[in-house]
């Protein structure tokens, strides 16, 4: 049994409201390393990372992702909604 004071403390948290990181869409897509900066992903490869990353075949094609990035962990692509 909870008490008033545990409910309306809980309700006041700012942590019952944010989610779980694990749990956040994540923005970036990693890719293989052969690709160079500006480059294209190739469709069948970004089907593959995608899979690898989320357990789910990607629902958009390779035109709605930018082109390959890198930083200090390698080469990325975004989908291009999250990038504005």
């Amino acid at each position: 049994m909870s008490s008033p004071f545990q409910k309306s403390f809980s309700e006041k948290s700012p942590f019952s409201k944010e989610k779980d990181p694990r749990e956040r869409k994540k923005d970036t897509i990693r890719v293989s390393n052969k690709y160079k900066p500006g480059d294209y992903v190739e469709e069948f490869e970004l089907e593959e990372a995608v899979k690898k990353q989320t357990g789910k075949y990607p629902q958009l094609a390779a035109e709605d992702y930018s082109t390959v990035k890198k930083d200090e962990k390698g080469n990325y692509i975004i989908h291009l909604k999250n990038e504005k």
